[in-house]
């Protein structure tokens, strides 16, 4: 018989490396929304600062437009944080579900693989096992007719 071979090797390769690739872009989307959530955090605590600090100075109305100036590009940084943040995680999600997908079509053909891999061994048993039985059988048949036949050990007795 054959050595084994699957007969899905080449699909087997590809979707390995389609679930290396989509771990990687799921470690990366990992990183990423890690970063978001860092910036948000980041930009909100600036926010609360400015915030506190333009409470506690007391000043001229020049002095308080500017504050409220600041304060409010601090407020849209803060929202569009946290935008790309909800997108981040999105993205993480996204980037979840095909690693996945990927990982269970993966695993679909490897267990293909392992249950054609024990059948070929059962075949490759088998023919060893009826050849074994051939080269028995066939020195029985082969045997010379002159040929004395032993007595069997256990009753004394010599097989005719």
């Amino acid at each position: 018989m054959k050595r084994y071979v699957f007969s899905l090797n080449r699909v087997l390769r590809v979707r390995a490396t389609q679930e290396t690739v989509a771990r990687q872009m799921l470690r990366t989307a990992a990183e990423h929304a890690a970063h978001a959530d860092e910036d948000y955090d980041v930009k909100l605590r600036n926010y609360e600062a400015n915030v506190a600090s333009a409470a506690s100075l007391r000043g001229t109305v020049l002095n308080m437009l500017a504050m409220r100036g600041i304060a409010t590009a601090r407020a849209e940084a803060v929202v569009d944080a946290d935008k790309q943040r909800d997108a981040a995680r999105a993205e993480l999600e996204s980037a979840q579900q095909t690693w996945t997908t990927a990982k269970q079509k993966l695993g679909a053909l490897e267990k293909l693989d392992e249950r054609q891999r024990a059948e070929h061994a059962k075949q490759l048993e088998a023919e060893d096992q009826a050849a074994a039985d051939d080269i028995v059988t066939g020195r029985a048949r082969r045997r010379p007719a002159n040929t004395p036949r032993l007595a069997n050990p256990a009753t004394g007795e010599v097989p005719r």
